[in-house]
């Protein structure tokens, strides 16, 4: 892994869990309600993906933290 600079790396994981577990959470839910195998299915691939999704976020942030550090002489 590259150095974490700007300290984003606890505050990603952070958020990408609680986001993710949101999702997980609508999952399981729908799934008591329904008992709909799909839609459980779905909404977990969705918090993989949400937790991906934030990671990839962070990635941008950082980079655009870098860029604005670059510009001081």
């Amino acid at each position: 892994m590259s150095d974490d600079k700007h300290n984003t790396s606890k505050l990603s994981n952070i958020i990408a869990i609680v986001v993710s577990a949101l999702f997980a959470a609508v999952a399981i839910g729908g799934y008591q309600r329904t008992n709909d195998i799909t839609q459980l299915m779905l909404f977990m691939a969705l918090a993989v993906v949400a937790f991906g999704i934030v990671k990839l976020l962070f990635v941008g942030i950082n980079k655009l933290l870098d860029s604005i550090g670059d510009d001081r002489p």
